[in-house]
C-alpha cells in the first residue's frame, strides 16, 4: 500500500521535528503494512526549497528502507497565482516526478473556486490531486462534481473518519465513486501520527466494495 501525503521528512516543514520523530512513524507505516510513502512536505508562493526536499529525502531513505518502506519525492502545494510556472520551471515538485500535483486551499474561506483551478491546471497537462477535501467546508455537491469533471483526483485523510463534522461529506464522496485515495497526512508521532484505524474501519463496514482500492497494493506512482 501507498501513503500519497505524509510529511515525515525532519525538519522541513511543520512535520517530523527530528529522524527520531521519524523513525516512530516508519514504525507506524510498517505496523499498518505500509511499504511507499510519497513525502510531501509544504510548498507556496514563497516557500519552494525543492533542493532541501531532495535533500532530506536522501537522508531519510535509507533509515526507511530499515523499516521496508521506499520513500518518493512530492509536496503539497498550497495554490497560488503563478503555480503552473513554477511547476514548470522544476521550482515545485510533483508525485514521485509525474504529471500528478497534491494541491491545498484554504480551510477557512473560499479564496479560489477550486473547480477553475483544477480546470486550469488540467490545461497545462497536470493532474491536480485535490488534498484533504473534506475540510474545505464551504464546497457544495456540485462543486466536488466539477472538480472531478474538471480532470482532478480527490484524496481524503484517514483521520477524518474518526470525526463526525467529516461523516456526512465522506459518505457523500464514497457513494459517488468520487474518493480516489484515502491518505494520512501525517505530521508526527503524536496527534497526527500514521493512523488508518478509523478509516479502515468505516470503509470495511460500509463500502466493501471499495476497500482493496484504497487498502490494497495500488501501485499508482511508484
Amino acid at each position: 500500500m501507498i501513503d500519497i501525503h505524509s510529511h515525515i521528512l525532519p525538519g522541513v516543514d511543520d512535520g517530523s521535528k527530528s529522524m527520531e520523530m521519524t523513525a516512530e512513524m516508519l514504525s507506524r507505516y510498517a505496523e499498518e503494512g505500509i511499504d511507499r510513502v510519497i513525502c510531501t512536505p509544504h510548498q507556496g508562493r514563497e516557500l519552494h526549497r525543492p533542493e532541501l526536499i531532495m535533500q532530506k529525502l536522501g537522508e531519510t531513505s535509507s533509515l526507511a528502507s530499515e523499516y521496508g518502506i521506499t520513500l518518493y519525492p512530492g509536496a503539497e502545494i498550497y495554490y497560488y497565482d503563478g503555480m503552473v510556472s513554477d511547476l514548470k520551471s522544476g521550482r515545485l515538485l510533483t508525485l514521485n516526478g509525474t504529471r500528478h500535483v497534491l494541491v491545498e486551499f484554504s480551510t477557512r474561506a473560499e479564496l479560489e473556486y477550486i473547480p477553475d483551478v483544477c480546470y486550469e491546471l488540467s490545461l497545462e497537462g497536470y493532474v491536480p490531486v485535490v488534498a484533504h477535501i473534506e475540510r474545505y467546508f464551504y464546497l457544495d455537491k456540485q462543486a466536488y462534481a466539477e472538480i472531478k469533471n474538471n480532470g482532478a483526483l480527490i484524496q481524503v485523510n484517514a483521520s477524518s473518519f474518526a470525526k463526525k463534522e467529516y461523516l456526512k461529506t465522506l459518505s457523500h464522496l464514497l457513494k459517488r465513486d468520487m474518493v480516489d485515495f484515502i491518505a494520512s497526512d501525517c505530521h508526527s508521532n503524536g496527534r497526527r501520527n500514521v493512523d488508518f484505524s478509523s478509516a479502515r474501519k468505516y470503509v470495511s463496514k460500509k463500502f466493501r466494495r471499495s476497500y482493496d482500492k484504497f487498502f490494497g497494493d495500488n501501485n499508482i506512482f511508484a
